[in-house]
């Protein structure tokens, strides 16, 4: 297996980079007002980002290098008082730092604060900044929420301390150890798990209120996949979002009163019914009956719940991320829930749900929300759709796998429906093909970005399917119109090596068929090259360690995908 080594210092990066001796990401991005291309390192440090120039000065560098890094950690702290979400002038969220004014920031935490719009966070989650749910999350509830903007630093905190001990070897100066500790990280984390269980035990959760828990549990989890112990951590949360879900926001959205009874926190932040002290209700039971007073559906809607919501749903869907035997796996009883009221029970249906996502940014940033984002919405939808109904196929795959003795109508269906998405997506999926990378758009615009994101997630499923269902393709669905598993894995591996030439940071998003891709080919080459991308994800979370260790272990011998094996999302 190809090992990552030392390697040579690159001499194409910017003159910036070079002179600060950081790893610059070689990335080209035009910025208004500026007269050379910004790479991401310098954009977000702020710093003005040189590729011409003189020579490279060599007597001061390692001052230099020194000096900068001696502010990364600083002790001294300050009160922030508190402020007003502030606009550019264009009426777009500015670059001010913000804190809700109970907290007392470093300059530490000011510079998370800088780097978040550049984080991994907002990367995943596919919207640029400004106007992404995250800055939506940050300058609207952030600032009037400790908890929310405590997890804002204990996410930004864990991932520059990530990016530091993964170059820490490639650096030629040394870092202490107390530069590369993460105490900021977990003290912050403490504190917004505090703030989460007070706000817990609060009888009346206005929209705005459950908003605000609802966006703190969902940076949990993220923080518990990336950073924490893994799946442990991340179903505590899950079961505070469930309770959270069945009392409060399904209710809402279907115009029904929660029920009265009050709702209590225990140690862990799981939410817990006071008449028995055990974990809520499961969401396969109803709801009590409604009140007099109604909660209007449009207030909830008008917040980023249903979107938050969507992403929670797509956490459980990419079953083939394999972790070893008896290893626990997630609950996925929170997409079985959607998954039933999809077949006609009553509550709230995905399609609802998805339909009511996509429509939520328009209407939780108000009249301030330009008509070039709603554009934006509009041009990116048949990509996010496609990525939709690929992680709704995924799951179904995942539950049809776990079932050990898949059903032949279950395995039909799920053909029907891959062939159905491959023609109706088809301009979309000839578009990823023919496109040599994502820059053909200019304008800051992401819509080639979406349409490689969701054409590798939909090829990515394909390539899922025949390896859970491969024993009984082998014997009764032999479908000329279903794309063959060698095509498939080809497509994911074709076009994740385009996106990777053109975006190398939005490999992020596609760490799923990336993996199930490299494991399904018989290419060294190509399985070398999966390896060193995985691996390099590794500075974004702990967890893309672990999917990079799971691979090659996966690709040194077994059958990842024989009957007995659980997949498990990492």
């Amino acid at each position: 297996m190809h090992k990552l080594g030392r390697k040579t210092r690159s001499k194409t990066g910017c003159r910036t980079c070079r002179i600060r001796k950081v790893k610059c990401d070689e990335e080209k991005l035009f910025v208004p007002g500026q007269e050379e291309p910004q790479c991401r390192r310098c954009a977000a440090a702020r710093i003005v980002c040189e590729w011409k120039g003189g020579p490279i000065p060599r007597g001061s560098a390692k001052g230099s290098a020194k000096d900068s890094r001696a502010v990364t950690r600083p002790t001294d702290c300050q009160p922030v008082p508190a402020p007003t979400p502030s606009l550019s002038p264009t009426g777009s969220p500015g670059n001010s730092i913000q804190a809700a004014n109970s907290l007392v920031l470093s300059v530490f935490d000011r510079s998370c604060l800088s780097y978040l719009q550049d984080s991994a966070l907002v990367v995943i989650l596919g919207k640029h900044w400004p106007w992404s749910t995250v800055s939506y999350a940050y300058h609207k509830i952030a600032v009037k929420e400790p908890m929310v903007m405590s997890m804002m630093l204990a996410t930004t905190s864990s991932e520059i301390n990530r990016s530091l001990l993964y170059d820490r070897d490639k650096a030629e100066a040394q870092y202490s150890i107390e530069s590369l500790s993460d105490v900021d990280s977990r003290l912050h984390y403490g504190r917004a798990l505090s703030g989460l269980q007070e706000a817990l035990k609060q009888d009346v959760k206005s929209p705005e209120h459950i908003e605000a828990i609802f966006i703190t549990l969902w940076m949990m989890i993220d923080y518990e996949n990336r950073f924490g112990s893994g799946t442990t951590g991340i179903n505590i949360h899950i079961r505070g979002i469930e309770s959270l879900l069945f009392n409060h926001v399904v209710p809402s959205l279907k115009q029904l009163e929660p029920p009265d009874t009050a709702m209590a926190v225990g140690p862990t932040g799981v939410t817990r019914d006071p008449a028995d002290k055990a974990p809520c209700r499961s969401l396969s039971q109803h709801p009590a009956p409604r009140q007099a007073m109604e909660i209007s559906k449009s207030r909830l809607r008008q917040t980023a719940v249903p979107l938050f919501l969507l992403w929670t749903l797509y956490f459980f869907t990419p079953g083939a991320l394999l972790s070893g035997p008896g290893a626990a796996r997630l609950d996925a009883d929170l997409f079985r829930f959607f998954m039933q009221e999809e077949a006609g029970s009553v509550g709230l249906s995905l399609s609802e749900l998805y339909r009511m996502g996509r429509q939520s940014p328009s209407r939780f940033w108000g009249e301030m929300y330009p008509t070039t984002a709603q554009l934006d919405d509009m041009e990116n939808l048949p990509g996010l759709t496609l990525y939709h109904r690929s992680h709704v196929i995924q799951f179904r795959i995942t539950e049809l796998f776990r079932q050990n003795t898949p059903l032949d109508k279950t395995c039909q269906e799920i053909i029907e429906e891959l062939i159905m998405l491959s023609d109706e997506y088809d301009i979309l999926l000839a578009s990823a093909k023919s496109a040599p990378s994502c820059e053909i758009v200019g304008d800051g615009r992401r819509v080639m970005e979406t349409v490689f994101w969701a054409s590798i997630t939909y090829y990515g499923t394909v390539v899922y399917f025949h390896l859970c269902c491969k024993d009984i393709l082998a014997k009764a669905f032999q479908r000329a119109d279903l794309m063959s598993l060698h095509d498939a894995v080809c497509q994911v591996l074709e076009l994740s090596l385009k996106l990777h030439r053109s975006r190398p940071h939005l490999m992020v998003r596609i760490i799923w068929p990336l993996f199930i891709a490299g494991i399904a080919t018989s290419d060294r080459i190509y399985q070398d090259w999966v390896s060193i991308r995985l691996h390099e994800l590794g500075r974004y979370g702990l967890n893309y360690s672990r999917v990079s260790a799971r691979f090659d272990e996966i690709i040194q011998g077994g059958d990842p995908f024989a009957h007995g094996q659980r997949p498990l999302c990492a």
